[in-house]
């Protein structure tokens, strides 16, 4: 479960989770935000970019490093697809998800589970802008002269139990997604970044199939 929550999110409860970011301010006028970020996010049917991730394990010296494509289509259409160093594949639509290895094929019913439900409305309102109304975690928002930052930290027990906080940096001027990055309960971190970002191009919907 926790590998495929990371994977999403891209890369989302302790005193820290609530200090101030390094080199940001808390943000003044929050609702005049979240309406500049929903119009922002209201003329993009579609989001197709590249990202690089990389797992910090305190156990490992190495750090763990994976690339791929990352592909949204209006409403609820999820393509993850990592290429490198090994092909892993996630799918999200309509309250199913696929995951594929090079080994076999999972299929999840998002219905069926709180924690995965919490999981398909984070990536969802992250692509919508509508992070602030979901319910499943407590928002924080700050800015600075580059961009935006929103620290989410889980509200309910099962995120609890898996993260400790979730970081979303957005550009300034586009409302895009930057870097996810994810710290887990145990102190390992995942910072995804996101690349070559393009807005409303064709995606076919073969892309987003469960099968």
């Amino acid at each position: 479960m926790r590998k495929i929550f990371i994977a999403i999110l891209c890369s989302f409860v302790s005193m820290a989770a609530f200090a101030q970011p390094k080199g940001y301010q808390p943000l003044k006028n929050v609702p005049a935000f979240q309406q500049a970020l929903s119009q922002a996010n209201a003329s993009k049917q579609t989001i197709a970019s590249d990202f690089v991730q990389v797992k910090n394990l305190s156990l490992l010296a190495d750090k763990i490093k994976s690339k791929g494509k990352f592909y949204f289509k209006k409403d609820d259409k999820v393509r993850i697809e990592y290429l490198s160093p090994y092909y892993y594949l996630l799918v999200m639509n309509s309250g199913q998800i696929m995951v594929k290895d090079e080994q076999k094929t999972s299929k999840i019913n998002t219905r069926n589970s709180k924690t995965m439900q919490s999981v398909n409305h984070i990536m969802i309102d992250c692509m919508r802008g509508t992070v602030f109304q979901n319910k499943d975690f407590r928002v924080s928002a700050y800015e600075n002269t580059g961009g935006y930052l929103l620290s989410l930290v889980p509200a309910n027990d099962a995120m609890k139990k898996m993260f400790k906080q979730i970081d979303v940096y957005m550009d300034r001027k586009s409302f895009d997604v930057e870097r996810l990055t994810m710290t887990e309960t145990g102190g390992d971190f995942t910072d995804m970044d996101f690349t070559n970002t393009q807005h409303n191009t064709a995606l076919n919907d073969a892309l987003f199939k469960i099968k």
